[in-house]
């Protein structure tokens, strides 16, 4: 059922082009080939946070990796190894289990990271999102540009933020397959994220749990009119769900899950999945022709351009 203790670690993950997919099992004659002909890396960025009695803890880290994962295959693009504890908006905080990083010491952290993958020789670099921490993402991407002097294409962007037109369909009554349906809108731990991890890691859930414990509801201090919800897929909501301060979980979601778990399905995950790779891929694909390895647009600044009157010498003051 389970795999052997140590097999991600210790056994290479190749892609279909026989090369390994991740970053720390590469020697450095490896890494030197693998930018030479593909300078593309995606950094998972995730977290460890509850999500309910019959999710793993890191189930946003898991999603991320595991779809990273199978981009690379496909692509033969590089994975660098996952940064699994994330930043968290202040009602996450309090539920055991959620470890939660301050959003500007994950930026910090997150730019660093960057700066040195850019350096290995990795000119496109992707910070893969998987947990609701899309509004600190960018400042790491600035800093890195902007304080870190890096010279790469640098993308932000979440494994949602590809599917946002299936996910708008929920509780529409419109299928998303043929034969599959998502009944309620994309939160938390709820019906479409327990779906995705129960389709990438099954043996990670608890099913009985989940069919016994996986019900709670959804309480809003403000109507869902007014506020998107996760992954912020309805584009006409005044607020995202992080404008807001909101009802703190630890009070009304003590379980560490929102809304209607028991109503995920492997089956949906696998749509969602499989759509946010095959976008994905042809993405990739078009940024590797069109910017080929050790080729990007501008995308940093020479400070000293700025200042066409900086003086070049000086003299001192006159006796």
């Amino acid at each position: 059922m389970g795999c052997a203790i140590g097999s991600r670690w210790s056994k290479p993950v190749l892609d279909r082009y026989n090369r390994k997919i991740y970053l720390d099992q590469m020697n450095t004659s490896e890494l030197e080939e693998k930018v030479r002909e593909n300078d593309v890396v995606f950094l998972p960025v995730g977290s460890l946070e509850a999500h309910g009695p019959f999710a793993p803890l890191g189930e946003d880290t898991i999603i991320g990796v595991s779809i990273a994962e199978r981009v690379a295959y496909e692509t033969g693009v590089t994975v660098a190894p996952p940064i699994p504890y994330g930043s968290h908006p202040s009602h996450h905080y309090g539920i055991p289990g959620t470890i939660p990083v301050r959003a500007t010491l994950l930026a910090e952290y997150v730019a660093e990271v960057v700066k040195w993958l850019s350096n290995a020789g990795f000119k496109k670099i992707f910070i893969w999102n998987s947990h609701g921490q899309e509004y600190v993402l960018p400042i790491a991407k600035d800093l890195a540009i902007v304080e870190k002097g890096v010279h790469a294409l640098i993308l932000v962007t979440s494994w949602w933020a590809w599917v946002q037109d299936i996910l708008r369909k929920a509780g529409s009554g419109e299928e998303v397959a043929p034969g599959v349906r998502i009944e309620a809108p994309f939160i938390h731990a709820d019906e479409v994220e327990t779906s995705v991890v129960w389709y990438l890691a099954p043996d990670l859930i608890d099913e009985d749990k989940l069919k016994r414990e996986g019900e709670w509801g959804v309480y809003r201090p403000l109507p869902a009119r007014w506020v998107n919800t996760a992954g912020n897929v309805f584009t006409d909501r005044p607020f995202n769900w992080y404008d807001v301060s909101s009802l703190p979980e630890f009070y009304y979601y003590r379980k560490g899950f929102v809304g209607y778990a028991n109503l995920a399905d492997p089956v949906k995950g696998r749509v969602l999945v499989e759509k946010v790779v095959e976008r994905v891929v042809e993405f990739v694909e078009w940024l590797k022709r069109s910017y080929p390895a050790g080729r990007i647009p501008r995308t940093w600044i020479e400070f000293e351009d700025l200042y066409f009157d900086k003086p070049r010498s000086w003299c001192e003051p006159k006796g």
